[in-house]
């Protein structure tokens, strides 16, 4: 899990952006899928505050290690969901 960190995409990130990240890993740490979603629901409102956003790599990044933290199961309804998202 701590490759991320050697990711070009986050190697890239100016520090307050990889700071955000550090932060959600660690509150991510353990959760299942229906308590992950309010803590990111949380974390994204925190980052919009502070006038951060992501690039399309960033975000890529985003959920490989939001995927990371899933069981097979839990990864499986979360792609769905993306895909359905995307579609929209």
């Amino acid at each position: 899990m701590n490759n991320y960190r050697q990711n070009p995409a986050f190697l890239q990130m100016n520090p307050e952006k990889q700071q955000m990240i550090e932060e959600l890993i660690h509150s991510l740490s353990g959760k299942q899928l229906t308590e992950a979603l309010p803590v990111i629901t949380g974390w994204k409102s925190r980052m919009e505050a502070k006038g951060l956003s992501f690039t399309p790599q960033e975000n890529e990044l985003l959920t490989e290690l939001f995927a990371a933290q899933m069981t097979p199961a839990q990864r499986k309804q979360f792609m769905m969901l993306q895909q359905f998202m995307q579609k929209k």
